[in-house]
């Protein structure tokens, strides 16, 4: 359904929220349908922020190296169980 130019003028920010949900807007102007189509729709996820997960200090190195110690002292004890 086509708007007037009036209708869309007064109304600009609610028809500009319409167009953001992905509904269909259309006025004409002089003679000419004009569209209002939102450009991008955001995500969900490219709201979210990162967490700072690790330790201030802390890097996915040391991470990795103490895993590899805690590895192979559970291998060492594994080996060395009373059977």
């Amino acid at each position: 359904m086509s708007n007037k130019i009036s209708n869309v003028r007064q109304n600009l920010f609610a028809f500009a929220a319409a167009a953001s949900k992905g509904e269909r807007v259309e006025f004409d102007y002089k003679g000419t349908t004009i569209r209002l189509v939102a450009d991008l729709k955001a995500s969900k996820l490219s709201r979210i922020e990162p967490l700072d997960i690790l330790a201030k200090g802390t890097s996915f190195e040391d991470l990795d190296a103490a895993l590899k110690q805690v590895h192979a002292t559970e291998m060492t004890n594994w080996d060395n169980r009373p059977l």
